[in-house]
């Protein structure tokens, strides 16, 4: 019998201002289909860790594995993640924004912006046929970019961010932001189930363990009529950039897979920018808006 191919390693990370534990591992299936079947593309070690990018042979989700503890994706999102290139300069392209200078800064307020005069061509407005004012969720909104720019157009916001130093930020700023992963918010406060005429998460779906789960609460606080907006990276190939953040990687197929599974329907998609590194290596950005399945 042939020994399988040892797949590539791509690198190794020390990760300092996180905390791996290896007996909190886990090793799922398929986070899309739930197969328990994948073939090992590549593999990379974080803080003396050996983890494997992996693809389902049924459906084509490349996902990461074994999932890191929850102590780890805690601590990941600090003050850190927003400034690595100045404490951990040869991760800059592995974790972490640069959001930490004016520059970013005015960058990020220019292109939310702009995103959100865009909704109005695809006839997402901030009031209602009555006039009323519609109602915005952000999740892992950072430092509020989004909710300004939303706000200056019109929408009641609320943002949900784990991340102590996006809270803070967001916070003085004078936005409502609700310190809490999103299972509370559909678990404990009840007024928001059927709430929300539009939910947005950009950057978001590739970080969580668990992506079906997050689009079955996002349902849950969606209005029977309301609208999700989401950004995430477009990878056909093995990617080789933000491995240490992204958990899973998606085709413009296997999201349309994870969205029509958890009741919603594509109503438009457009790739929204590409970011190139140095090595040539490349991020191409996919922006989805969907509309909540009315139930059979």
């Amino acid at each position: 019998m042939a020994t399988p191919p040892v797949p590539p390693r791509l690198f190794q990370a020390d990760v300092t201002w996180a905390t791996l534990k290896p007996d909190e591992f886990q090793w799922l299936p398929c986070l899309l289909c739930g197969s328990p079947n994948y073939e090992s593309l590549a593999s990379l070690v974080i803080n003396w860790s050996e983890f494997f990018l992996v693809k389902c042979p049924r459906c084509g989700l490349i996902w990461r594995t074994p999932m890191p503890d929850p102590g780890f994706l805690s601590d990941l999102y600090s003050e850190k993640y927003f400034n690595v290139a100045d404490h951990s300069p040869s991760l800059i392209y592995q974790v972490g924004i640069a959001d930490a200078d004016e520059q970013s800064h005015q960058m990020r307020r220019e292109r939310t912006q702009q995103e959100v005069q865009d909704w109005l061509k695809r006839g997402i407005t901030s009031k209602n046929e009555k006039g009323q004012q519609r109602r915005l969720l952000e999740i892992g909104g950072g430092r509020g970019y989004l909710q300004l720019a939303a706000q200056e157009q019109g929408w009641d916001t609320i943002g949900v961010e784990i991340s102590p130093h996006g809270i803070k930020s967001a916070i003085s700023k004078g936005f409502i932001v609700l310190p809490i992963p999103l299972d509370q918010l559909c678990e404990k406060y009840l007024p928001h189930v059927n709430y929300f005429d539009l939910v947005v998460f950009f950057d978001f779906l590739e970080h969580v363990t668990d992506p079906g789960l997050v689009l079955r609460m996002i349902h849950f606080t969606l209005k029977e009529d309301g609208h999700i907006i989401l950004r995430v990276p477009s990878t056909r190939e093995v990617p080789k950039l933000h491995l240490i953040d992204h958990i899973c990687h998606f085709t413009p197929e296997t999201l349309k897979l994870l969205l029509e599974r958890e009741g919603f329907t594509i109503v438009e998609t457009h790739h929204s920018g590409v970011f190139l590194a140095p090595s040539g290596d490349k991020i191409d950005n996919l922006t989805v808006t969907a509309k909540k399945r009315a139930a059979a």
